[in-house]
């Protein structure tokens, strides 16, 4: 199949979790969820980050995005802040506690809200309402778990706060951003503000390994959108990769069969892609 013409939208890459780099065209740069690289002794957040990546390898992040405030969504957010002098977009529920455990300036933090919309250099920003998969455990209970670690509020409230968000660019590519349950975000994401791109999270936790395909290809065929890009399954591209690689080839099959032109993108980490606009002959 050759290729007419070629308009590239914006360059992007998964890191790890939820953590994604994007590329705008006119050099604007947006980091989400910044998680990919612990030192000695983090236990399971170190096993699960992509081997030898580090800060130097962020290329730019002129604005950091946060879906929530758990340890895999802020484990580098003040390295990354001090680095690149980072605005940092969050539910207003987060700034204050975010500010006081991560040294990050009063002004670098921008507070947004449910529902919204923000204008920025070169993207258009609307925010929805997000819940976590269900976590047992009070707040009591939580910051007994993250007992000596000054940022134990943080995570302990981190399943509170949760936001998704849709992208636009200048040029009208829509890629949405959804980082927990669906919430509502089907009907949303209908008619003229269907995106051409949705990046999900896998629909439980990583645990439940029974019908992750079925599940998630259906989600997807409700959602009836061109490209999914699943992430934070870095734990069993860890631990069971032909699980990882047979969730996609299962839900691309089940789409197929099922008469849908969408399909899941099955990214490498740290590698850079590009999403484009094209003309191929049929």
């Amino acid at each position: 199949m050759s290729c007419l013409v070629n308009s590239t939208a914006l360059k992007f890459r998964w890191i790890n979790g939820q953590c994604f780099e994007f590329k705008l065209n006119n050099g604007v740069t947006l980091l989400t969820d910044p998680w990919f690289h612990m030192e000695e002794g983090d236990g399971m957040l170190k096993e699960m980050c992509p081997p030898g990546f580090t800060l130097d390898d962020i290329e730019g992040a002129d604005y950091v995005f946060l879906n929530h405030t758990h340890g895999d969504h802020t484990a580098n957010l003040e390295e990354v802040v001090e680095k690149f002098h980072s605005t940092v977009i969050t539910h207003s529920g987060n700034v204050l506690e975010l500010m006081k455990v991560n040294n990050i300036p009063v002004t670098d933090m921008y507070p947004v809200d449910y529902e919204g919309t923000y204008y920025f250099d070169g993207f258009i920003l609307e925010t929805h309402h997000a819940t976590h998969h269900r976590q047992p455990g009070n707040l009591e209970k939580g910051l007994a778990r993250h007992a000596g670690d000054p940022k134990a509020l943080a995570n302990a409230m981190g399943g509170t706060f949760n936001m998704n968000f849709v992208l636009t660019t200048a040029q009208g590519m829509r890629i949405a951003f959804i980082g927990g349950n669906d919430d509502g975000m089907i009907e949303r994401l209908q008619g003229t503000n269907k995106p051409n791109i949705i990046i999900r999270n896998k629909m439980a936790s990583s645990k439940v390994k029974e019908g992750v395909a079925e599940n998630f290809a259906a989600w997807f065929m409700a959602a009836d959108t061109q490209i999914l890009v699943p992430m934070h399954y870095e734990t069993w591209l860890t631990k069971d990769p032909e699980f990882a690689a047979k969730m996609i080839t299962d839900m691309n099959r089940i789409m197929e069969e099922n008469g849908k032109v969408g399909r899941v993108a099955p990214m490498v980490r740290g590698k850079w892609y590009t999403l484009d606009l094209a003309i191929n002959e049929a």
